[in-house]
């Protein structure tokens, strides 16, 4: 799960993505050839791409949510190639090359971001992010819109809990928010409240006690934990204190992401192929919303 992110661009006439129409109509727009990325490497060819854009309403749960497929394809691959006179070197190609597909569902109440871990896709150095976020920042730009699109990990609470856990205290929190957009929770809601009036869309954070920072609930500690790890965070949160042995300890959380399992897959590709498609695709979408709430709840209600 990511956190959608809108990030200003420094422009001279500003017109930011604001409303859900904003968004969906940056995705219709992105789910077309125009914004497809070519690359070419020195074994292969790939073209990644968004499709099937579709947006819709889970009626049951009043929740707007885009459904959309992102892809990769190898359109080239360099090697040996069998010819009528033996083995050579070249290069093949494939046309239409075959697609490797991620299902993405964005919950539009939330600004969540779910996406199907396909392991041949989504991989740590592969770049699938950057070429995610590109595509729907070109075909923001072409709509004139002067925002970036980011998504930014939902992190696990139970990876930061259990290292907490092993501190005696915390001397130290170091992390960049970013103003939040919809899901607010009263743990940071005052502090959202106090960016949003001054006009502050980055707030970078370095707090320090060598006695100790209070993590407590409602605590200005805490609720700048709890919006790095629910997304609203740029790079990475940093954490210095004492363990338990009374040694300095710090640890790092950069790219954690929170999972949510689903098991109806087959079920969705069946009804959709059926041509059941308006009703699979609401069914899809309630089943990972309802995933989605069941994860976040605990950091933020919306």
């Amino acid at each position: 799960m990511f956190r959608l992110n809108f990030v200003d661009r420094q422009d001279l006439f500003e017109r930011p993505i604001v409303t859900d129409d904003h968004f969906i109509k940056v995705v219709d727009l992105a789910a077309t050839h125009e914004f497809d990325i070519t690359k070419q490497g020195s074994r292969s060819g790939y073209r990644w791409a968004l499709r099937a854009a579709t947006s819709g309403i889970v009626d049951e749960m009043e929740r707007p949510f885009i459904d959309v497929m992102f892809s990769r394809e190898v359109t080239s691959r360099r090697g040996p190639i069998i010819t009528p006179d033996g083995i050579a070197l070249g290069t093949s190609t494939v046309t239409p090359p075959s697609a490797t597909l991620v299902h993405i569902v964005i919950d539009l109440k939330r600004h969540i971001v779910a996406i199907e871990d396909v392991p041949s896709v989504i991989q740590p150095h592969s770049g699938w992010k950057a070429k995610l976020q590109t595509i729907l920042d070109s075909a923001a730009w072409k709509l004139e819109f002067t925002s970036q699109i980011r998504l930014d990990p939902v992190i696990p609470m139970e990876i930061v809990k259990s290292r907490l856990e092993s501190f005696t205290r915390v001397t130290r929190l170091r992390v960049t928010l970013r103003i939040p957009n919809p899901d607010l929770g009263p743990s940071f809601r005052r502090l959202y409240e106090e960016m949003k009036q001054g006009g502050v869309r980055e707030l970078t954070e370095d707090m320090r006690n060598e006695r100790g920072l209070t993590l407590a609930p409602e605590t200005l500690p805490q609720e700048a934990l709890d919006m790095a790890m629910s997304g609203y965070r740029k790079g990475k949160i940093h954490l210095h204190g004492y363990n338990k042995d009374g040694q300095r300890d710090e640890f790092t959380v950069a790219d954690d992401v929170a999972r949510v399992e689903f098991t109806k897959l087959r079920e969705f590709i069946e009804g959709y192929a059926a041509g059941q498609k308006s009703l699979a695709l609401k069914r899809f979408a309630q089943v990972i919303i309802q995933k989605i709430d069941e994860t976040v709840r605990g950091k933020s209600e919306p």
